[in-house]
């Protein structure tokens, strides 16, 4: 039974695939059988394939399977439909009558191949070597499925013969494939015929990389294309280019949110046939639709093969509801009408765009507990110049794909599709900046279509950026990122400094899946857009006024709903094992205050506002701040941290060294406000208070290379830009129609009703997984391209899930708020506060919860800048009253709160971080994740979680705990990951 596959699988698969074919063996075989004579259109397209045996005249459809599916059910399902529609195994033969013979074979095993994948671009290229076999029509069947398994995710391919195309389009074999898997029916093939294609596209040898339309007089080739970097595909394997994207529905002015895909198809192919009169300075522009329009899941017939077509000229100077109009009339005019066959080609005076809608997967192929995405992929099959598809995107969004013939550089694809998504907002002045470098859009690169090789000196710019990050002057280019103590808020700033300072651009997933500085280089694109120091028209005032960043705003506003009490009062401790030099610590200090003006920040009503002032350094001697261990006698930890700010008066900060009855050792009370320091900034400080403290210990004065942006410009920038509304927009869209949060467990010992005024009253419990469950853990974030983070936020939800029988749950947590890498090296408050909706299947897994929510905290990360509370407003919500979500969750990634002061001989002093109490809680569950090593450098995982008194009592608070610290150790055994959230509970200790 192996044989028919290139790689077996885990022995769990194998026994489960062994199962299913036991199974599927006690069937009646199909006996080989003469089939009903060949097709008219079958007979042309087997003809043409002998003609030309080497063209390739096959197509694919590829999805991406994120989640846990059954692959062996999956297998099954595939092979029924095989058994179901036979014409996918027939076989054709030319007969020593002359005539052409189709029949249908009984031979089990040959349509379906399973195989193993290390990474996408693998899986891809096995697609594309299926695709390129050539096709013995006698021996081999049109159809063939690969089921890809790669270490996150499944890929499903069909490869489909266009000897198909007639009888089994492949929107219809993913609905019976979808059935076939769910054990329903399988409707019969000859039930869905559907019109055949017309003879072959003829597709002429392009004489130039670029068609002649787009070379304008006047203009240098140069800059639309930079030839020097062109490289085209040998002719045996030559790639047609395919590019994706999603384009916002604020980007289509004028399109209806309840627009028909008629209409949808109309507005896309208007705009994007004046994009291109735009860019080539060619007038009349030939729209090329087919004449069914609606196109199939796949490539449409009419593509490659000619076809029934609707052809237009269109004016591309005219306006584009001109263009619209004439697309939706000459379409409306042609729907119960043949046309005849159109034969064109684009010539230097008039080029052609064919245009079809686009398919989605999702809307065929259901699968229970699996997210099904649509992957676009590169070609071999013929393709002409261009050829535009336009369908139905998320969020009201729509999704679009550019093909690129083998007549042009698989580099002006992504530039074309990029700077038209660009124009659509920014109108002329895009066009100019189609010479820059491509970045990289969605879809499966291939050799023939990536951007850029890697190149040494772009490993050499990771690298430099992955050891200044990770203070790791020893890390190799093959060294992986994550075991060097690398995590994402790290990631974050590398990825922006690249953007920023070298003009490389990496998406955040590509740090998780290729992890060293040479496997990232691979997926790196240069954009020729660095910037090492943001311009500034005039020097920053000394003492600024400014209004609170739209981060700072919302927490003001929760601020005054607990009556401007403690609640955001971060009560850092930290104890020094060895003794520091007291008014040495102090100056050190200073020296970071004069270095960042936010922090040293007073609060003022002004009219209906809030501003911040900045207290020049001239002036900082007349607040009082910092306190020596004997100027505290008689004060405690607990003390300082309940000091109640008055923040128009006093700075957002307090020092204060004490001495630990228990040890005699020193003890820093490291009081902070919340509106001027986040998690990013506690590190950056701690980073620069060391820095000062070693040269103010040699006798000298600090020296820095830079000066980072105030905080105060930041928050003047931001007010000046207002709320991005397409940004508003994906939060409104996601969390609209959410269920209200309600404690997870009612508290059983609660007799008297609840208070009408909420109470932050609160407590909080913990718990350390082992060291082996700790490392399963890292170990399962990589199998998943994850981060920490990811692994354990699915772990908390999957055990409140449990415990509360949810549908779905919304899960408030934070996000850096850093968008702009000028101000990475700001200390202040960034950080916002987002929420995600997480929607349950049972028969999902652990391990595809964990991807489910990488996704959903990867792609939600370009809106992070817009706080929760104007998300809540703009749901009509009322602020201070109504919430979101019951649940926060957030990680604390090996902050620098434990670690060392280096002194000029050599010596070091340590301290570690000392854990506060908590006695209040704004939110109903609070889940902080520590993620820290010890000074051995030995990985652990704490959870601390914090609640309130009125929504949980001593019984529901352990019972969290307990099944949280379960499922989560779970997690981290062999195989826990494949257990689905329906067999959860049957894993866990009773009680």
């Amino acid at each position: 039974m192996a044989a028919d596959f290139d790689h077996v699988l885990t022995r769990e698969e194998q026994r489960r695939l062994d199962a299913a074919f036991q199974t599927l063996s006690g069937r009646a075989t199909r006996s080989e059988a003469a089939a009903p004579g060949p097709t008219e259109y079958e007979e042309h397209v087997w003809l043409a394939q002998q003609q030309v045996p080497d063209a390739v005249l096959k197509h694919v459809v590829a999805c991406r399977l994120t989640g846990e599916p059954d692959l062996a059910r999956l297998v099954g399902a595939i092979r029924d439909v095989v058994r179901a529609w036979p014409g996918l195994n027939a076989r054709f033969r030319f007969g020593e009558d002359g005539e052409l013979h189709k029949r249908f074979a009984g031979e089990e095993g040959r349509t379906v191949s399973l195989i193993r994948a290390d990474t996408l671009e693998q899986a891809t290229a096995a697609i594309l070597d299926r695709q390129a076999a050539s096709w013995d029509s006698d021996r081999q069947p049109p159809f063939e499925a690969l089921v890809i398994s790669c270490p996150q995710e499944t890929v499903l391919a069909l490869v489909l013969h266009r000897v198909l195309d007639a009888m089994h389009p492949a929107a219809e074999l993913l609905q019976a494939l979808g059935k076939a898997y769910a054990g329903e029916p399988i409707l019969p093939a000859s039930m869905m015929a559907r019109n055949p294609g017309t003879p072959l596209f003829a597709a002429g040898e392009a004489s130039s990389m670029l068609p002649g339309w787009m070379r304008q007089p006047g203009i240098a080739a140069s800059e639309i294309v930079d030839f020097a970097t062109i490289r085209v595909a040998r002719p045996e394997r030559a790639l047609a280019g395919r590019y994706g994207a999603m384009i916002g529905p604020e980007a289509l002015n004028g399109l209806p949110p309840d627009a028909s895909d008629q209409a949808v198809l109309a507005h896309l192919a208007a705009l994007f046939a004046r994009y291109l009169s735009a860019l080539s300075g060619k007038r009349e522009i030939d729209l090329m639709i087919p004449a069914g329009w609606r196109a199939q899941v796949g490539d449409p017939p009419s593509s490659v093969t000619g076809g029934d077509a609707v052809v237009l000229t269109v004016d591309g100077q005219a306006p584009a509801e001109i263009i619209v109009r004439a697309i939706q009339d000459r379409l409306g005019r042609t729907a119960n009408a043949a046309m005849s066959q159109t034969r064109r080609t684009a010539t230097a005076e008039r080029p052609i765009l064919f245009v079809s809608w686009l398919g989605d997967p999702t809307g065929c192929l259901g699968i229970p507990g699996v997210s099904i995405e649509r992957l676009p992929l590169p070609t071999l099959e013929t393709r002409p110049d261009l050829a535009f598809a336009v369908g139905r995107g998320r969020l009201g969004g729509v999704a679009v794909e550019l093909v690129t013939g083998q007549g042009l550089s698989p580099r002006i694809g992504p530039v074309l599709l990029e700077r038209f998504l660009a124009w659509l907002t920014e109108g002329e002045a895009a066009l100019p900046g189609v010479a820059s470098a491509p970045v990289e859009l969605t879809g499966a690169a291939s050799p023939a279509s990536a951007a850029e090789p890697a190149t040494e000196a772009v490993t050499a710019l990771i690298l430099a950026e992955f050891r200044a990050a990770l203070n790791a002057p020893e890390l190799g280019p093959d060294d992986d990122f994550f075991d060097h103590g690398g995590h994402s808020l790290i990631a974050t700033r590398i990825i922006g400094r690249l953007l920023s300072q070298h003009g490389i651009e990496l998406h955040f997933n590509d740090l998780f899946s290729y992890p060293s500085a040479a496997a990232l280089a691979r997926k790196a694109r240069r954009t020729g857009e660095a910037s090492l120091e943001p311009s500034r028209t005039a020097p920053i005032d000394e003492a600024p006024s400014a209004p609170l960043s739209l981060a700072q705003a919302s927490l003001w506003k929760a601020y005054a709903a607990f009556g401007f009490n403690e609640i955001f009062n971060l009560p850092f401790a930290l104890d020094f094992l060895d003794p520091v030099d007291e008014a040495l610590y102090e100056r050190a200090f200073t020296d970071v205050l004069e270095r960042h003006p936010g922090l040293r920040s007073l609060f003022r009503q002004e009219g209906e506002d809030m501003v911040q002032q900045v207290v020049p350094t001239a002036e900082l001697s007349q607040y009082k701040w910092f306190w020596t261990s004997a100027e505290s006698a008689g004060v405690t930890r607990r003390d300082e941290a309940l000091h109640h700010f008055d923040l128009a008066k006093e700075l957002p900060f307090r020092l204060r060294f004490l001495i630990d009855p228990a040890t005699g050792r020193q003890v820093l009370s490291f009081l902070f406000h919340h509106v001027v320091l986040d998690e990013w900034s506690v590190n950056l400080m701690m980073d620069e208070i060391a820095y000062c403290y070693r040269v103010r210990a040699a006798g000298g004065m600090p020296v820095w290379s830079d000066a980072p942006a105030p905080f105060h410009e930041f928050a003047r920038l931001q007010a000046a830009a207002g709320v991005d509304q397409a940004h508003l927009g994906y939060w409104t869209d996601m969390l609209r129609g959410a269920p209200q949060p309600q404690p997870i467990l009612r508290r059983q010992d609660r007799a008297e009703p609840a208070c009408e005024e909420a109470s932050a009253a609160g407590g909080w419990v913990e718990f350390k997984l082992d060291r082996e469950a700790t490392e399963r853990l890292y170990a399962l974030a990589r199998q998943s391209s994850a981060s920490l983070f990811n692994v354990v936020y699915a772990g908390i939800a999957a055990s409140l899930r449990q415990l509360g029988s949810l549908p779905e749950l919304v899960v408030g947590t934070s996000a850096s708020g850093r968008s702009d890498a000028a101000f990475f090296d700001t200390v202040g408050y960034f950080t916002t506060v987002i929420a995600h909706r997480i929607r349950f299947d049972e028969a999902m897994s652990l391990g595809g919860l964990v991807g489910q929510i990488r996704n959903l905290v990867n792609e939600s990360l370009p809106w992070s800048e817009i706080p929760i509370d104007l998300v809540e407003e703009a749901l009509g919500m009322t602020p201070g009253r109504d919430h979101l979500f019951e649940v926060f969750i957030q990680i604390h990634a090996k902050n620098k709160l434990n670690g060392e002061l280096a002194l000029p001989d050599g010596r070091g002093i340590a301290f570690r971080q000392v854990d506060p109490e908590r006695h209040e809680s704004m939110l109903g569950l609070h889940f902080e994740v520590m993620e820290e090593a010890d000074l051995s450098g030995e990985r652990s995982i704490r959870v601390l979680m914090s609640y309130r008194s009125e929504h949980y009592g001593p019984q529901e608070v352990e019972k969290i705990r307990a099944t949280t610290s379960a499922v989560l150790a779970l997690m981290g055994r062999a195989g826990g990951a494949q257990v689905t959230l329906a067999e959860l509970g049957a894993h866990l200790p009773e009680g």
